[in-house]
């Protein structure tokens, strides 16, 4: 019994020394680093990952330390056994067939690992390698893994899924370009070559097929052209995006057409002779009716030669007197307004008067006479005697031929016979049953200028009471050629 149990006792002591002797290797996964040790301290191996995700066409990196701690240079060897699809590379490439690590050295080194068939797997590839000691015989193992992908993964089946929306100014002068932009937001890997935009609005409709690219952000660009007339109004912009069945919620703002007044003014002239024209022309090239107030001057000198069409309202202000029109215009309607400066009846008149004032000294008669008198007697019962007195003038530069002044005393009156000194003597004196008394004077030639003076009396048969009335006197001399012209005198009363 007691050999029994001191066999025991030598086992669990053998299994114990087994254990610490024995290696074990350590493995981390990516980034982690294994050390490799025993309790006989032959030798301590690393390995550190650098890189262990990789595709077909990279590399895989570790580095991989040794560390000798016996007191003399020992030999390492490593065997990653038949692996026939990988290639392994180290810096320097002779490490492949062992390394010299000095007494109580450590020397580090990389580790390249590159595919070398298409035949691979993809997925986790493990690999295990043993590190064996030239000095000791000692062995270590141990195992790393590396991430093989594949770079085709299989396609996965995507909904369209597009976010959108879109820009475009709340208030639209439609005279002007207006740019409507559309934001389009591929929201997964599944690219979309025809993606449809509809634009609704009560003025246009827009449509576009456009591709969006795999998560591609895109902004597509409208330009709208309004009608410039286009009155003012509120409209709403629909925005739609499908892909083929796939409808996404639409897009919507209200806009308004602001309203606008443009009224030009275009001034024409036309003259003739003394006859001015003016057109004023108003288009109103705005969307909603306005009325324009035009006012052109004038003065109260010019207002009896200018004349409106269509009539005009005579105004006065600061500025002084204008003619004034309130004009009602609709979108696009022109009307144009007159005023006319019209001289031509002033020059007509002016016209006329010189005519008639060349007229008059072209033919004016060469002698003027005027009759005077004098109430030379008068007392209670009346007037009693008269003088006469017959003013006589050339007018013109010519001397006038033949000369003959003639005068009659009504029968009521007789001629008193003594002439005063100096005064023309008559030619003759004819005394008529009805005419009365008929004096004649006969001058033969009257000089350039030449003026007389011829005087006579007459003499009352009555007393006059009140006055009387004296015919007029007549001069009658020679013209062009053999013709006879006469001139008459004023007619007077003597009282």
């Amino acid at each position: 019994m007691k050999n029994k149990l001191f066999l025991l006792f030598l086992l669990i002591i053998g299994l114990f020394v087994a254990l610490t002797v024995n290696v074990s290797a350590v493995y981390g996964e990516t980034g982690d680093s294994g050390t490799l040790t025993d309790t006989t301290d032959t030798f301590n191996v690393q390995i550190d990952t650098v890189v262990n995700d990789i595709y077909p066409t990279q590399t895989a990196k570790f580095l991989i330390t040794i560390n000798n701690p016996l007191t003399q240079e020992d030999e390492f060897k490593f065997n990653f056994g038949a692996i026939p699809k990988w290639s392994f590379t180290t810096d320097p490439a002779s490490y492949l067939s062992g390394v010299n690590v000095g007494a109580g050295k450590t020397i580090t080194f990389p580790l390249s690992i590159t595919p070398s068939s298409d035949a691979l797997g993809f997925g986790l590839q493990n690999f295990k390698v043993t590190f064996n000691s030239k000095k000791t015989g000692a062995s270590k193992e141990a195992s790393f893994m590396i991430f093989y992908r594949n770079p085709t993964p299989p396609a996965t089946k995507y909904q369209p899924t597009v976010a959108f929306n879109f820009d475009i100014p709340e208030k639209i002068d439609p005279r002007q370009p207006v740019t409507l932009k559309v934001l389009l937001d591929n929201k997964n890997p599944l690219a979309l070559p025809d993606v449809l935009i509809t634009i609704r609005s009560d003025l246009y409709n827009i449509d576009r097929i456009v591709p969006l690219a795999s998560l591609e952000k895109k902004t597509e660009l409208f330009t709208v052209n309004y009608n410039p007339t286009q009155p003012p109004k509120e409209d709403t912009i629909i925005v739609k995006v499908k892909v083929g069945d796939v409808e996404f919620t639409p897009a919507t703002k209200q806009i308004e057409i602001i309203e606008y007044t443009d009224i030009p003014e275009k001034k024409d002239e036309t003259s003739s002779f003394f006859k001015w024209v003016l057109s004023y022309t108003y288009t109103n090239n705005g969307n909603v009716k306005e009325t324009k107030e035009v006012k052109v001057p004038s003065s109260l000198f010019m207002l009896p030669f200018m004349k409106t069409s269509p009539k005009a309202a005579l105004v006065k202000d600061e500025n002084g007197r204008a003619f004034s029109w309130n004009i009602e215009l609709a979108p696009q309607e022109s009307k144009t307004v007159l005023v006319t400066k019209n001289y031509r009846p002033l020059i007509y008149i002016i016209l006329l008067i010189i005519i008639g004032t060349v007229l008059y000294y072209i033919f004016r008669s060469p002698i003027v006479i005027k009759k005077e008198t004098k109430i030379m007697n008068v007392d209670n019962q009346g007037i009693s005697d008269v003088k006469v007195l017959l003013h006589l003038k050339n007018r013109t530069n010519k001397s006038v031929e033949d000369v003959k002044l003639v005068d009659r005393i009504p029968q009521m009156g007789m001629l008193d016979t003594e002439f005063s000194v100096g005064t023309l003597h008559p030619s003759k004196v004819i005394k008529h049953e009805h005419k009365g008394t008929i004096i004649r004077w006969d001058i033969s030639t009257l000089e350039p200028f030449e003026e007389r003076i011829i005087s006579y009396t007459l003499q009352s048969k009555l007393k006059i009471i009140g006055g009387f009335s004296l015919p007029q006197a007549v001069v009658k001399f020679k013209g062009k050629g053999e013709s006879v012209k006469r001139t008459l005198s004023n007619k007077i009363t003597a009282k």
